[in-house]
């Protein structure tokens, strides 16, 4: 969290035994669907960054059951 990071590179779906994923306070706008294939994910911290509902939606699909902080 709280690196000023602007992007998530897609190879972050390639992580399959990831379980929490903090991504807070930066300046995210977007995220790449690969976030949906990891299936183990337990949460995934958003809060303090701009990512639209659009990226949320698909990536919730693949991950369902996981913890989701905007």
């Amino acid at each position: 969290s709280g690196n000023n990071m602007t992007g998530v590179p897609a190879e972050i779906g390639q992580l399959s035994n990831l379980r929490i994923l903090d991504l807070s306070d930066n300046k995210l706008t977007g995220l790449p669907n690969e976030l949906g294939n990891l299936k183990r994910l337990e949460t995934l911290d958003l809060s303090g960054n701009a990512v639209s509902e659009m990226d949320l939606e698909t990536i919730r699909k693949g991950i369902p059951n996981a913890r989701i902080i905007r």
